[in-house]
C-alpha cells in the first residue's frame, strides 16, 4: 500500500511539472519537488491604471508587455519592492517612446503643412489677399509686371499667340495695339520695346498703303513676337521645374520646431530622464542595503532624489557619472 502511495505521489508531481505555466498569470514558477531548485521569476500581470491609459490613446497593449517582461528579463526583480521600480522605469520608457513618437510625427505635420500653403500658394495665385494690388499692378506695368507665377507665364504666353493670330489674319490694328499694352504696360521693357516698335512701324505701313513695306513690317514684326513667345515659354518652364522640385536642404530647412514646441518637447525629456535617473539610483540603492543590512535611498550626494528635493538644478545626467547599476545583475 505505501508503495501505490508513493507511486500516486510521485505521478501527481510529474503532472505539476508537465502542467504549461502561463507567463502572465505566474509570479514564481515553484519547484515541482519539495527540494528541487527554484526556477526564475516570471513577471506577474500588469493590473496598474497605465494600461488603461495606453487602451484610451490607441496604443498597442501587446507591445506593451513585450516591452516589460524585456525589462523583466533584464533588471530580474526579487521582490514587490523591486516589482515596483521596474514596472515605473518600463512606464517611463514607454513615455519617452511616445515623445520621440510626438516629435516625428510634429515634424511630418510641420513638413505636410509647408507643402500644403505651398501647393495653396501655386492655386490661387492672382486671387489670394494681394490679387487687389496684383491687379493695380496689371494696369500700370502689364501682365510681364506681375511677380513671377503660372498665372503671368500662362496669360502672356496666351496674348502673345493670339496677337500674332489676330496680326496675320487681320494686319495691325488698334486691338492689337491695346493688348501690347496689357501685355507689357505704358513703358515696356527693352526687349518689350523692340515688339511695340516694330508693330507701330507695322501700322504706319498698314497707313501708307505700300505692299512690299508692309509684308517688310510684318514678317520683321512676327520674328520680334516668336522671340519673344519663346523666351516666355521658357520663362513658364523653368518656372514650373522650379515650383515642382524643392531641394532637400530646403525641405530640412522648413523642418524646425517652433521655441515653444522645442521648449515644452525638452523640458518632458529631461523629466522623463531625471525619473528615469531616480528610480535606477532607488533600486540600486535597495539592493546594497539588502547586501549591508540597511536600505538608504539618499546614500549618493549627487543623487536624483537630492536633486528633486533641492526643486533646483540641472535636470540632465551630471558628466562622467551614469546612473548606478550596481546590484543589477541577479
Amino acid at each position: 500500500m505505501a508503495a501505490e502511495q508513493e507511486a500516486t505521489g510521485n505521478g501527481a508531481a510529474e503532472a505539476v511539472a508537465r502542467e504549461p505555466k502561463s507567463e502572465e498569470n505566474e509570479e514564481v514558477e515553484a519547484s515541482p519537488l519539495p527540494d528541487g531548485p527554484a526556477r526564475r521569476r516570471r513577471a506577474p500581470p500588469y493590473t496598474r491604471s497605465f494600461r488603461g491609459f495606453l487602451e484610451q490613446l490607441g496604443e498597442n497593449t501587446a507591445e506593451f508587455d513585450t516591452f516589460r517582461r524585456g525589462y523583466w528579463s533584464t533588471f530580474k526583480p526579487a521582490d514587490a519592492f523591486e516589482d515596483d521600480l521596474v514596472d515605473d522605469l518600463v512606464e517611463n520608457r514607454w513615455k519617452v517612446r511616445r515623445l520621440t513618437r510626438t516629435h516625428q510625427a510634429k515634424l511630418v505635420e510641420i513638413r505636410r503643412r509647408k507643402e500644403l500653403q505651398r501647393e495653396r500658394r501655386l492655386a490661387s495665385e492672382g486671387r489670394e489677399e494681394g490679387g487687389a494690388a496684383a491687379k493695380w499692378l496689371m494696369t500700370t506695368e502689364g501682365l510681364t509686371g506681375l511677380p513671377d507665377s503660372k498665372y503671368k507665364f500662362e496669360h502672356t504666353t496666351l496674348f502673345l499667340r493670339g496677337l500674332r493670330a489676330t496680326v496675320e489674319s487681320e494686319g495691325f490694328t488698334e486691338w492689337g495695339a491695346g493688348c501690347l499694352r496689357v501685355i507689357f504696360g505704358e513703358n515696356p521693357g527693352l526687349c518689350a520695346s523692340d515688339v511695340v516698335r516694330e508693330y507701330k512701324a507695322g501700322m504706319k505701313a498698314d497707313e501708307d498703303g505700300e505692299e512690299e513695306a508692309q509684308q517688310l513690317a510684318l514678317r520683321s514684326f512676327l520674328n520680334a513676337l516668336d522671340l519673344e513667345i519663346v523666351a516666355y515659354q521658357k520663362l513658364h518652364a523653368l518656372y514650373r521645374e522650379g515650383a515642382i522640385e524643392i531641394p532637400e536642404a530646403t525641405r530640412d530647412a522648413q523642418m524646425l520646431l517652433d521655441e515653444k514646441d522645442l521648449d515644452n518637447m525638452l523640458r518632458q525629456e529631461r523629466l522623463l530622464e531625471l525619473e528615469y535617473q531616480l528610480k535606477l539610483e532607488q533600486l540600486s540603492a535597495w539592493r546594497r542595503g539588502k547586501g549591508a543590512g540597511v536600505l538608504d535611498f539618499d546614500s549618493a550626494p549627487g543623487s536624483a532624489s537630492r536633486r528633486l528635493a533641492a526643486g533646483g538644478g540641472s535636470v540632465a545626467r551630471r558628466p562622467g557619472r551614469p546612473p548606478s547599476l550596481a546590484g543589477a545583475k541577479p
